[in-house]
C-alpha cells in the first residue's frame, strides 16, 4: 500500500477525530445504538455489537429517509460495495473485492429475501428487490461459506421486509415524479396495507408499487428518442400466524416484472447507433413459507421456497461482428445489424430445516440440512436484419445447467467468559450439475447436418470452514478476528475446447473492531482483511479468436491475492446534524502471469476504492412544521477489463456522484424535493469492449415525493 492511498484512507479518519473535541461538548439524541440493534445475519436474534464478523445493518427508516428504491442507490452505506447497472434488473454485485457476472456460473455474492436465497445459476442479472416496508437490509462482508453456501464469497446481502402487525390496521402510500436532464419524466408510486385477521393470532400485510423509469439514451441511427426507458411492477403480500405461543408460521408470495426497452450503453453525447432493439423482460414469482417451532430446549425452522423466473433478452451485437468478413457476408447495407437472444426460465425449489440451540447457557448452536434443486430451459438464436442466414446456430437446453445441491451445516459459540466468545462453524456440501441440449447447425453448414447433442455431467463439493473470536473489551466496544472460506462450483462453456470450467474459493483472514464513544454520539466500524483467492474463474477467449468468431468462455486463471480495509464511521455532530461516512479499499490482484492476465493485473469491473460521506439534519422549519434536509456524495475508483491475449487493457472513469434531498415531515404526511447526480456526471461506468457502447451513469434528476400514512 503506497503513501498516497494511506493518505487517501487515513484522510476521512483524521477529519472525525480532529471534530472529536466538538461532538463530546453537544448534548445529543444517540445515533443508532449498536447496543440495541438486533440483526439475524447468524441465523439467529443477536445485537449487532456481537456480530464476530464485518457487517453493516441499514434499518427501515433510512432507507426510507434517503428515498431510494434498489439496493443500487444503497451502495454508499456499504463499504466495499460496488452495483453497477447498465440496465433495470442488469445489476453487478460485487463485495470485497469479487466481481459478478463474469463469463457464466453462479452469484460472487449471496442475496437472500427474508429465508429464501434469490441466486441463480448462471443468471448474470440480481434480481431487483424493491425496498419498499423494509424491516432493514443486512450486509454480511467476507465469505459466508457456513451458513449462506455456494455463491457467498464476497459476502451476502439480506433483503428483510417487515412482518404483518397482528394488533392494529395501517396503511401507507407514497407518489413521486421525477425529470432526467435530456431525458424523460419518471413516476413512481408505493403503496402498503395491514390488516389484522384475527387480533393477536393472524394478520396480512400487502405491499405494491409501479415504476417508470425514464431513458435518456438517444439512437441517432433512426432518430428514436430516450429508447432505454423501463418499467417496473412488484407485488409482495404476507401472512403470519401465531397459532400458540410457541409457534409462528409466516408465507410470503413475490411478484416483480421487469419491461425494459433497450439498455443504457451510449456514447459521451448520450447517444448510439442501434439497428436491432434491445429488450429484455424480467419476471419473477416466488413463495416462501416459513415455521418457527419452539420446543423447549430447541428451536425448530422450516423455510420452504420456490422460484419461477423467466427472464427473455436479446443483446445487440453489430459493433461485434463489424469487421471483415462479416460486414459484407451478413450485413451488406449500411442499416444491416446483428444480436442474440435468449429466453431463458428457471425453477427453483429450496429447503432448509434447522434446530437451534435457545439462548441460554454459555453454549449455543445451530444445525441444518439443505436442499435446492434448478431446473433450467433456455432456448438461444441470431438475430440478423437484411439476411436469411444465421453465423451460428442457436441452442434449446438447460441453458446451460440443471443444479441439484445438498448440504450439511453447523455453527456452534461458546462463551469463555463474560468478554470472550468463541464461534466456529462448518458446512460440507454436494452439487451435481447437468448441460443437456441441442446445438443447431450454423446454416453455413451442408444441408442435412445433424445437431451436436450436450450431455454434459460434473459434480462437485467443498467444506467450508469458519473460525470467529469476539472480545467485548469495554460495555460499548469490541474486537473480533476472523477466518473463514468461501466456494464457488465450476460449470460448463458452449465451446467445444475447453468444455468444462473448474470450482474456485477464497480463504480470508480479518480483525475488526467496533464501537461507540462519547455516550454513543460517535459510532464505528474498522475491519482490515487479507484474501487468498485459488482457480479464479474468468472470462476469456479461445487463442486465435476473435469475439465475431468464437463465443466468450470461462477459464481458471491462476491466483490473486491481497489486502483490503473496511471503514464505517457515524457521527452526532450537533443535536440534529449527523454525519456518516464509508471507505472500502481493496487490492486483490494476480499473483501469477497467464495468457490472459498478467501479475498485479486487478480482477476485472472492480474498483479498488470506494468512498461516501452524508450528511443529515432534522429541523423546524416553523415551530409546528418539521423538516429534514441530507446531503450524500459518494466516489469510485476506475474500473479495468484486461484480456491481454485479446490486446485489451481498458478503463472506465472514476465516477463521483452528488445527491440531495431536503423536505418537510408531519406525523401523517411527508413530501421532499430530490436531486440526484447533481453534478450531472456523464462517467463511464462499465467500460464496453469489443466495439459496444459504455455504460454511463444516469444525467441529473430532479423530483419531488410525497408520503402519508393512516
Amino acid at each position: 500500500m503506497n503513501t498516497q492511498t494511506m493518505k487517501c484512507l487515513l484522510t476521512p479518519v483524521a477529519a472525525v477525530l480532529a471534530a472529536w473535541p466538538v461532538m463530546a461538548q453537544t448534548t445529543v439524541d444517540p445515533v443508532t445504538r449498536l447496543q440495541t440493534v438486533e440483526v439475524t445475519a447468524s441465523k439467529r436474534s443477536q445485537l449487532l455489537i456481537d456480530v464476530p464478523y464485518s457487517i453493516t445493518a441499514i434499518g427501515g427508516s433510512e432507507i426510507a429517509d434517503r428515498g431510494v428504491t434498489d439496493i443500487q442507490q444503497m451502495q454508499s452505506v456499504v463499504p466495499s460495495l460496488f452495483i453497477n447497472q447498465n440496465a433495470p434488473g442488469a445489476s453487478r454485485i460485487q463485495l470485497r473485492g469479487l466481481s459478478q457476472g463474469v463469463g457464466y456460473g453462479p452469484a460472487l455474492v449471496g442475496t437472500y429475501l427474508d429465508d429464501i436465497s434469490l441466486n441463480m445459476p448462471d443468471a448474470q442479472r440480481s434480481l431487483d428487490v424493491p425496498l419498499v416496508d423494509m424491516a432493514r437490509i443486512e450486509v454480511l462482508r467476507g465469505p459466508q461459506g457456513t451458513l449462506y453456501g455456494d455463491g457467498s464469497m464476497g459476502g451476502t446481502i439480506r433483503f428483510i421486509t417487515r412482518a404483518p402487525r397482528l394488533d392494529k390496521f395501517e396503511a401507507n402510500v407514497e407518489a413521486g415524479v421525477s425529470q432526467l436532464s435530456g431525458g424523460q419524466t419518471g413516476w413512481r408510486t408505493n403503496g402498503m396495507v395491514n390488516v389484522p385477521l384475527a387480533v393477536g393470532v393472524a394478520g396480512l400485510r400487502l405491499v405494491a408499487g409501479h415504476e417508470d423509469l425514464p431513458g435518456w439514451v438517444d439512437n441517432k441511427a433512426s432518430g428514436a428518442k430516450d429508447i432505454n426507458s423501463a418499467k417496473r411492477d412488484f407485488l409482495r403480500a404476507k401472512l403470519l400466524v401465531q397459532p400458540s405461543a410457541n409457534v409462528d408460521v409466516t408465507a410470503m408470495f413475490f411478484h416483480t416484472a421487469t419491461d425494459t426497452k433497450n439498455n443504457s450503453g451510449s456514447g459521451a453525447d448520450q447517444t448510439i447507433a442501434s439497428y436491432i432493439a434491445s429488450p429484455t423482460k424480467d419476471t419473477t414469482d416466488l413463495f416462501n413459507l416459513v415455521v418457527n417451532a419452539d420446543l423447549g430446549k430447541v428451536r425448530l425452522v422450516s423455510s420452504t421456497g420456490y422460484i419461477d423466473r423467466r427472464i427473455d433478452t436479446t443483446a445487440e451485437l453489430t459493433a461485434v461482428y463489424a469487421g471483415v468478413p462479416f460486414r459484407a457476408l451478413i450485413m451488406p447495407k449500411p442499416t444491416s445489424g446483428g444480436a442474440y437472444r435468449q429466453d431463458m426460465s428457471q425453477k427453483i425449489t429450496t429447503q432448509e430445516l434447522r434446530l437451534e440451540s435457545a439462548d441460554k447457557g454459555p453454549l449455543t448452536w445451530t444445525a441444518g440440512v439443505y436442499y435446492r434443486k434448478t431446473d433450467t430451459h433456455s432456448v438461444t438464436s441470431d438475430v440478423w436484419t437484411d439476411a436469411t442466414f444465421r453465423l451460428q446456430g442457436g441452442f434449446d437446453g438447460t441453458g446451460p445447467t440443471n443444479v441439484t445441491q445438498t448440504a450439511l451445516f453447523g455453527e456452534l459459540t461458546y462463551a469463555l467468559s463474560p468478554q470472550w466468545t468463541l464461534t466456529g462453524g462448518l458446512r460440507s456440501f454436494n452439487e451435481k450439475a447437468d448441460n443437456v441440449g441441442s446445438k443447431l447447425a450454423s446454416d453455413f453448414a451442408p444441408p442435412g447436418t445433424p445437431s451436436t447433442l450436450y450431455n454434459d455431467h460434473a459434480e462437485f463439493s467443498a467444506t467450508t470452514p469458519r473460525l470467529n473470536l469476539l472480545w467485548r473489551y469495554a460495555p460499548k466496544e469490541a474486537l473480533y478476528a476472523t477466518a473463514s472460506k468461501g466456494f464457488r462450483s465450476g460449470g460448463f462453456n458452449s465451446t467445444a475446447t475447453p468444455r468444462n470450467y473448474g470450482p474456485e474459493d477464497i480463504v480470508n483472514a480479518e480483525i475488526g473492531n467496533r464501537g461507540s464513544l462519547f455516550g454513543d454520539t460517535f459510532q464505528y466500524e474498522v475491519a482490515a482483511y487479507h484474501s487468498q483467492y485459488k482457480n479464479v474463474q474468468a472470462q476469456d477467449l479461445a487463442p486465435g479468436c476473435t469475439p465475431a468468431t468464437c463465443l466468450a468462455l470461462t477459464v481458471n486463471s491462476g491466483k490473486a491475492s491481497g489486502p483490503g480495509l473496511d471503514i464505517t464511521l457515524s457521527a452526532a455532530l450537533t443535536k440534529s446534524l449527523t454525519l456518516d461516512m464509508t471507505l472500502g479499499y481493496s487490492d486483490l490482484v494476480y499473483d501469477v502471469n497467464t495468457a490472459e492476465r498478467n501479475k498485479g493485473d486487478p480482477l476485472n469491473y472492480v474498483p479498488k476504492k470506494t468512498v461516501a460521506v452524508s450528511l443529515n439534519q432534522r429541523f423546524n422549519w416553523t415551530p409546528n412544521l418539521p423538516g429534514m434536509t441530507r446531503l450524500d456524495y459518494q466516489h469510485s475508483d476506475p474500473v479495468k477489463f484486461i484480456m491481454r491475449n485479446q490486446g485489451l487493457n481498458i478503463s472506465s472513469n472514476s465516477v463521483d456522484t452528488v445527491n440531495a434531498r431536503i423536505g418537510v415531515e408531519m406525523p401523517a404526511w411527508q413530501i421532499y424535493l430530490e436531486g440526484k447526480n447533481l453534478t450531472n456526471s456523464n462517467s463511464v461506468t462499465f467500460p464496453g469492449i469489443f466495439g459496444l457502447p459504455d455504460s454511463r451513469i444516469a444525467p441529473r434528476s430532479i423530483g419531488v415525493l410525497v408520503r402519508a400514512q393512516f
